[in-house]
């Protein structure tokens, strides 16, 4: 990939880096600056890591993207009454900063409204500091599910909420992973601008090799992710086919049959952006193996929350209903027995990520970036 910025041919030593770190880094949105939350430290590093590997690719003498906030020197500091406070160690004014944070996390052990709650102080902070222009980076969009109140029940849109949040901390962009749902683009314009990377690229990397083959399907866990999934299915050049379900209950998914054209397939590949239980890739799964006799099923899923209690549901779909492999990545933690299961593969957003922000950095386009082109 041709990496194209100014920043490709300047030089930094350590001894002239706070001096110049402003003019050598410098966008029409400010120097560059990485801050990572308490619970976004290994999310900045590893982007940082691919962004200077980037650099070094493309023969840049440009070494180091400067961070703030590590697990020595954390930036949110937590008093004995539990208040939390982020402190600046750097002078961050005219700043184009990229502020790290994973709302779910197994490290601290905080809850997804403690570490928006921190992500909110920190953008705050450095608006109050004089950074020029503030964009959070979350690889799961917090919310992203309660796009809408539920059928008949007493809800409010907490995605908007969350949305609104972020305006009035400061913030001007929200760089993420493939959401939930498009209407949360809605809910950022025109105060803010969302910036979603859509994880149809990275399924098109990973099945590759299925492309344009006959005895191959797509398949949808359901209606509302059917328009991912036909899209897929255009750029892959096979049939797609869509399940049909209904949720009876709390943690329960029922499915009522698919709708489409699997005779003589033998693969199929079922796409979803996320899932917490497993039971709709289940129910997809065992249906496909058992009423359609398609005996080879590769899984591809955005963001994998899934609960421990429910792993021995995915390893019967391996072991019993033809699940060859199931894809996903790294946006939410992993529980550590996915680990020992060689069939389950986590592919890194790092790259994506550093990609994209440089992209952002320089005011260049960032359609061409991982985007599956639908054939015309």
């Amino acid at each position: 990939m041709e990496f194209k910025n100014r920043a490709l041919k300047q030089f930094i030593t350590p001894e002239s880096f706070l001096h110049i770190r402003k003019q050598d880094l410098s966008g029409p949105n400010g120097w560059l600056l990485f801050v990572a939350c308490n619970s976004g430290i290994d999310l900045a590093m590893s982007v940082k890591k691919e962004y200077e590997s980037m650099l070094a690719e493309n023969g840049s003498e440009l070494v180091e993207i400067p961070l703030l906030g590590s697990y020595n020197e954390p930036i949110t500091r937590v008093f004995s009454d539990t208040e939390t406070c982020p402190r600046l160690t750097e002078h961050v004014a005219g700043s184009n900063a990229y502020i790290f944070q994973c709302a779910h996390e197994r490290i601290t052990h905080n809850t997804v409204n403690e570490n928006i709650q921190q992500l909110l102080q920190v953008v705050r902070t450095l608006r109050a500091h004089r950074a020029r222009t503030i964009t959070v980076v979350t690889p799961y969009a917090p919310y992203s599910r309660q796009d809408k109140p539920s059928f008949l029940a007493r809800e409010a849109t907490l995605a908007s909420l969350f949305v609104d949040q972020l305006k009035i901390a400061g913030a001007q962009t929200h760089l993420t992973y493939h959401p939930h749902a498009l209407s949360l683009y809605g809910f950022y314009e025109p105060e803010m601008m969302l910036v979603a990377l859509n994880g149809l690229g990275l399924f098109t990397e990973i099945f590759e090799s299925f492309r344009g083959l006959e005895e191959v399907v797509a398949v949808s866990t359901d209606a509302g992710g059917a328009k991912n999934t036909v899209h897929f299915s255009e750029v892959m050049n096979i049939p797609y086919a869509i399940a049909n379900k209904f949720r009876p209950g709390k943690d329960r998914t029922n499915l009522l049959g698919i709708i489409g054209d699997l005779s003589g397939k033998k693969i199929a590949i079922i796409s979803d952006d996320e899932t917490v239980t497993g039971s709709s890739i289940a129910n997809a799964t065992r249906w496909l193996f058992s009423n359609f006799g398609v005996k080879e099923i590769h899984i591809a899923i955005s963001h994998l929350k899934l609960r421990e209690e429910y792993l021995p549901t995915i390893v019967e779909l391996h072991e019993k209903f033809g699940l060859a492999a199931l894809h996903t990545t790294d946006s939410v933690p992993q529980v550590p027995a996915i680990k020992n299961l060689d069939f389950i593969k986590v592919h890194p957003l790092a790259r994506r990520f550093a990609s994209t922000i440089n992209k952002l950095h320089y005011n260049q386009s960032v359609s061409d970036l991982f985007g599956a082109k639908v054939r015309s």
